[in-house]
């Protein structure tokens, strides 16, 4: 595994970003193919990913949608749980700052809670086609910190602390010729990606409680996250409040509040 951080400065990206500071980003790299420890390590994450999607998912041999969905959803499950540890990773590097929580409810999981004072983080990732700086930069597609249900009252619903966010850029594999005139492109799977060597994940930073309710700096978005989990909310978007990359918190600053809390 080697780690670098990474300074995306996306006026070199799209001479219209929203983004005008710098954005310091975790890069993670994992050869599967040719280092021992790093397959080891992915192969436990791939093994976690399959039991917490068993657990999400436990209808899919008797349901059709279910069925359809699964794939998705262990994608989707791999990806949170490699998500997790590695920001876990990069918050405890200097000291023991945040655990990993255990699962109990895919409609409200809290990923990591901080040790000092059992304040709750969330962590969600996506899947970008275009690359990691086009998710960071685009003056018309840039990504967000996803926050919670965009009604703050929802019965039941966990309110984190904080947001964070990571990003595995997945490409087109190939194209599926549908007829003469359309080709229908075929993205990368995670599980795949993950066992060939140069394998990148990049913690991108993130955004705290209090940025998600704040008007200046979030807004209201009807969507399906890309890791998506919950069957019951693959096929219906919903509200949420993010906060755009050009407003958020890079993994610096993230990290910093968070290591900073008593």
């Amino acid at each position: 595994m080697q780690f670098s951080l990474v300074t995306v400065d996306c006026r070199q990206h799209d001479r219209r970003t929203l983004r005008q500071k710098p954005f310091r980003v975790a890069k993670y790299i994992f050869n599967y193919e040719t280092v021992s420890a790093d397959r080891i390590f992915l192969d436990k994450v791939l093994l976690a990913g399959k039991n917490l999607a068993n657990k999400v998912n436990p209808g899919a041999a008797n349901d059709s949608v279910r069925r359809r969905d699964s794939a998705r959803i262990l994608n989707n499950c791999v990806a949170g749980v490699l998500s997790e540890y590695l920001w876990q990773r990069y918050l405890n590097r200097e000291r023991e700052v945040v655990a990993v929580t255990t699962f109990e409810s895919a409609s409200n999981q809290v990923d990591l809670k901080i040790l000092a004072n059992d304040k709750k983080i969330e962590v969600r990732s996506s899947f970008p086609r275009n690359g990691i700086e086009f998710a960071l930069c685009s003056s018309t597609h840039q990504f967000d910190v996803i926050g919670m249900y965009s009604n703050r009252y929802k019965p039941g619903e966990i309110q984190k602390d904080y947001y964070l966010r990571a990003l595995f850029h997945l490409g087109v594999e190939r194209y599926w010729q549908k007829d003469a005139q359309t080709k229908i492109p075929i993205i990368e799977k995670l599980t795949d990606k993950m066992q060939r060597d140069n394998f990148a994940v990049y913690l991108t930073g993130g955004a705290t409680r209090s940025m998600m309710y704040d008007p200046d700096t979030a807004v209201t978005k009807n969507f399906i996250p890309d890791d998506e989990t919950d069957p019951a909310r693959l096929q219906t978007g919903t509200n949420y409040r993010v906060v755009p990359f050009s407003k958020a918190l890079d993994t610096v600053e993230a990290g910093e509040l968070i290591k900073a809390e008593e």
